[in-house]
């Protein structure tokens, strides 16, 4: 790992170049393969037993959806925080957002679902305000909520690459052409352009970060605190969108730490790299703090409607994987991240990024499956399968805006002289 990058001329070409304008052959077909064995597992299982497709599906869109739209707020943070050293992460992170369309159209079909899902559509025994949890105003508010974050999110990513399109001019052809093409119209020149770029998302980006945790906080209760009747919890929503946030910095550690450690692009130093893992340190530290209070209120308070959301899963098979899911999102990480040396090096560090993301889809899955399932946890062939499709759907996704546009935010990485400017 080196201690400074590559001179500014040079980290523009390796930026550039990365955005090769095409997916290789063999990474596109292992990707829809993907998709397509997801979606042959859900149709299979769906005639067997349509809870266990559709609850597959809600715990997936949870994780991705969380995953896709952090991506997009981890940029926004930087640019309200002024957060310089992070910049040459931003296009890493906000490739993510590419995800959230697909997750629009997912939550439209979980509507399909949701009476294998939601137990107070029958009755139940438990306090359930009915004028909330109906199965149309779960959806109509939080598909308004979502499909607005998407239009915010999409206004945010083509102002934030907009200052770049002169630099991708006559890189590409077909589709991404035309796309660049969109993207530069208008032009006003290049310091104009990220004048107006930067002055744009300094007050969208704000707004946005609101927006995220209203609509998150929404989309965590009905769509997961909901699954158990009558349980409360007022840090619910925080739990779920950090957990989102911290699911981010650990698919930035993974996808940096690739092309530092296996590309060799030397786009990034070491202190770059330990100014993230420590940003990752610190979120799994307050993601478990946040999991804890939670418990530890319950705990004391002992009230039998509380209690049950932590019964539901220790009991029946599904402790092993709370513990799990603990030890890879906290003990792991945090045994491994405590020194300084080890943050420094990407491989490692997306080694741990690795992990983390594995006990968060555990941890995601534990939100709904103990909820709603009578019986020893159903987890084989059939989650691992949908798991892959929707893995695919986000590589595809993910691989259509990097091999389009740059590996860094060019305009930004680029200034010369002028520390104070940006992100």
């Amino acid at each position: 790992m080196v201690d400074r990058p590559l001179d500014p001329e040079a980290r523009r070409e390796e930026a550039l170049k990365a955005a090769g304008g095409s997916i290789r052959a063999s990474r596109g077909l292992l990707l829809l393969g993907a998709v397509l064995l997801g979606a042959i597992a859900f149709v299979v299982t769906l005639e067997r037993s349509p809870q266990r497709a559709w609850a597959n599906v809600w715990y997936n869109f949870l994780f991705w959806t969380a995953l896709a739209q952090a991506g997009v707020i981890f940029g926004a943070i930087l640019q309200a925080a002024k957060g310089h050293w992070g910049k040459d992460y931003r296009r890493i992170a906000e490739g993510a957002g590419m995800f959230l369309p697909i997750s629009l159209a997912v939550f439209v079909a979980l509507y399909f679902g949701a009476e294998h899902i939601f137990p107070w559509i029958h009755p139940v025994e438990a306090h359930v305000n009915l004028e909330w949890l109906t199965v149309e105003g779960v959806f109509l508010r939080n598909g308004v909520l979502l499909a607005l974050m998407v239009v915010a999110s999409g206004f945010f990513l083509w102002t934030s690459l907009r200052p770049d399109a002169s630099f991708l001019k006559g890189r590409h052809t077909g589709w991404r052409a035309a796309l660049v093409g969109r993207l530069g119209r208008n032009w006003r020149g290049d310091e104009e352009e990220a004048a107006r770029s930067r002055s744009t998302l300094s007050w969208l980006s704000p707004l946005l970060i609101l927006m995220w945790v209203t609509a998150f906080t929404l989309l965590a209760v009905d769509m997961a605190m909901s699954l158990v009747p009558g349980f409360l919890s007022v840090i619910w929503g925080p739990y779920y969108f950090i957990g989102g946030w911290l699911t981010l910095l650990a698919f930035v550690t993974v996808v940096a730490g690739w092309h530092a450690g296996v590309r060799k692009r030397q786009l990034w130093t070491r202190w770059q790299f330990h100014d993230l893992g420590k940003l990752f340190f610190a979120f799994t530290i307050f993601w478990t703090y946040l999991w804890f209070s939670q418990f530890i209120v319950v705990w004391y308070g002992n009230i039998p409607r509380e209690t049950l959301w932590f019964v539901q899963r220790t009991s029946q098979g599904f402790s092993p994987l709370l513990t799990l899911q603990m030890v890879l999102i906290f003990a792991i990480p945090f045994v491994l991240l405590l020194g300084r040396t080890p943050k420094m090096k990407p491989r490692f560090l997306a080694a741990v990024g690795i992990v983390s993301l594995a006990g968060f889809w555990i941890e995601r899955y534990n939100l709904v499956f103990p909820s709603i399932w009578a019986g020893s946890p159903p987890l084989g062939l059939v989650e691992v399968a949908i798991f892959v499709g929707f893995l695919g759907l986000f590589g595809l996704a993910y691989s259509l805006y990097a091999t389009t546009f740059p590996l860094l935010p060019l305009r930004e990485s680029l200034i010369e002289g002028e520390p104070g400017r940006g992100p």
